[in-house]
């Protein structure tokens, strides 16, 4: 969970003042005042001692998406602009050259990956940090080439500028090497939500307000396809629902299977007591009843198994399940939408769930090639990494009341979302995420490879939802498990090895 405060006092300012006039500023505790009238919870005080970094240079090698509303804009910028996230960007990093006396660079890259793996085993540093999604960055640390953010003494992931959840959540053998939390805006942006046409509800005489439906844990997979079935239409009246020329309940890309079943907060790997990884031999009971919870919305002729945001811009969907940084693609305003949360499995169910999309979780890693980093001892480290991770930490934390309250402010103040209720709908949707590695990596092919090839993973001569196979769910999974195991059980002996890579 992270910086759901900010969103809560964003909410309570939009109650009271005009969207246009609407603003957040952080640095308040959750405990109570400052200045000694109440304790100050200590995870939101930073008290690094403080080093004069002599002017290092810190370079960020930062993966470009080659899509706007998905490109990483949280390192760097020239200049102010007028940008919310730009401006903040430029605010924290003066801040930090200043108060650290140090210079903040970047380097985009659509591979970092391949950019740096044979200068990293050649031993060579230039980059202090690589900014990159997990689903990269993996390749790295499968061959002991980051550094293991829990070896650290100058990183603390209990401070709340760290996403504690989503970390552990992508730990493997107990090592942590994957940085997210207010630095990071990717998780958020890449979050799965449901996009909601209004215009279409109106139309077909729906008056249930699903926004209270979701406050009252009602939003449930069952819902979502009743809601469907009354929208649909055979628009040319030919006895067929086709794709482009029909209105379908449901627009939403294969992958979507998976995310659904993150939505449920079923996991597919189990935790020891040891802590330790273990992928059941066959899909848990909850997996099943989740998959089969699903069957009516996937399996359904109405549901348009694409990722086309213009079917739905044209009215041909009631719902779209895309992820967050739709919104800031600018081509929402043609038609009155909603956002809600993934729906539930059933009310029963405590929270709502989403899952950032693989390719789209970045982290911040730390190269074990910064020790290389000549000046680190006079400037009063033990190591080039520690350098490494004390700057690390105060970007992080500079990040938290700059380009952290930027966002939320941008998202919630975005001219697309017309009311604070949507407000509202966004904090439920992104305050509780979902990870599972092999889930995440697709290890073995069992994690959203599976869901899309026994659900719904495209469309036979243009038949929504003829190409289903719900029944080959348990079969097709044991038929992995093997495959599945074997990767995980080599992603562990890689990062734990004691030999240098090869």
């Amino acid at each position: 969970m992270k910086r759901v405060k900010v969103f809560a006092f964003v909410l309570a300012l939009l109650m009271v003042l005009p969207l246009g006039l609407s603003g957040c500023s952080g640095g308040s505790t959750e405990t109570g005042k400052q200045n000694g009238q109440s304790e100050v919870n200590a995870a939101e005080v930073y008290d690094a001692p403080h080093h004069d970094l002599g002017g290092h240079e810190f370079w960020f090698l930062v993966r470009t998406t080659g899509v706007a509303h998905l490109e990483p804009n949280e390192i760097f910028a020239d200049d102010l602009t007028g940008d919310k996230i730009n401006d903040a960007v430029y605010k924290r990093n003066s801040n930090l050259e200043k108060d650290f006396n140090c210079t903040i660079h970047q380097e985009l890259n659509p591979d970092p990956v391949k950019a740096v793996r044979e200068q990293l085993i050649a031993g060579e540093y230039q980059y202090d940090y690589i900014y990159s999604s997990v689903w990269q960055l993996r390749q790295l640390s499968a061959k002991n080439l980051l550094v293991d953010f829990k070896s650290l003494e100058n990183i603390n992931l209990d401070k709340v500028w760290w996403d504690k959840e989503g970390m552990e959540g992508l730990s493997i053998a107990n090592k942590v090497f994957y940085g997210t939390g207010d630095a990071s805006t990717m998780d958020d942006r890449g979050s799965q939500v449901i996009y909601l046409n209004r215009d279409i509800l109106s139309h077909y005489h729906i008056e249930e307000d699903l926004y209270q439906t979701v406050r009252d844990g009602k939003w449930t997979v069952d819902k979502m396809y009743e809601i469907m079935m009354q929208t649909k239409e055979d628009l040319d009246g030919d006895g067929v629902y086709t794709v482009g020329k029909d209105r379908f309940g449901y627009i939403g890309e294969a992958q979507n299977n998976y995310f659904h079943i993150t939505g449920f907060n079923v996991h597919i790997t189990e935790m020891t007591k040891d802590g330790e990884l273990k992928i059941p031999g066959s899909p848990s009971s909850e997996l099943v009843n989740a998959w089969e919870a699903l069957k009516p919305i996937l399996a359904s002729e109405y549901r348009d198994v694409s990722d086309s945001g213009s079917r739905f811009r044209a009215g041909l969907g009631t719902f779209f399940g895309c992820n967050l940084g739709v919104l800031f693609g600018g081509k929402l305003s043609q038609i009155d939408f909603g956002i809600l949360p993934l729906p539930k499995m059933n009310e029963e169910q405590e929270h709502y769930w989403t899952s950032p999309h693989f390719s789209i979780t970045f982290g911040y890693s730390i190269p074990t090639t910064t020790d290389l980093a000549n000046d680190a001892e006079a400037n009063g480290f033990s190591s080039g990494r520690e350098q490494a991770a004390y700057f690390l930490d105060a970007f992080a934390y500079y990040s938290r009341d700059t380009l952290a309250d930027a966002f939320y402010n941008e998202v919630m103040t975005h001219q697309q979302v017309k009311d604070s209720e949507t407000v509202e709908m966004l904090e439920i949707a992104l305050a509780h995420k979902h990870y599972d590695v092999v889930g995440l990596f697709d290890f073995g092919k069992l994690g959203r490879q599976l869901f899309m090839d026994v659900g719904s993973g495209g469309n036979v001569k243009g038949v929504p939802g003829t190409d289903v196979n719900y029944d080959t769910l348990v079969s097709v999974y044991e038929s992995r498990v093997s495959a599945a195991r074997k990767a995980l059980n080599n992603y562990i002996n890689y990062v734990t090895a004691e030999d240098e890579p090869t």
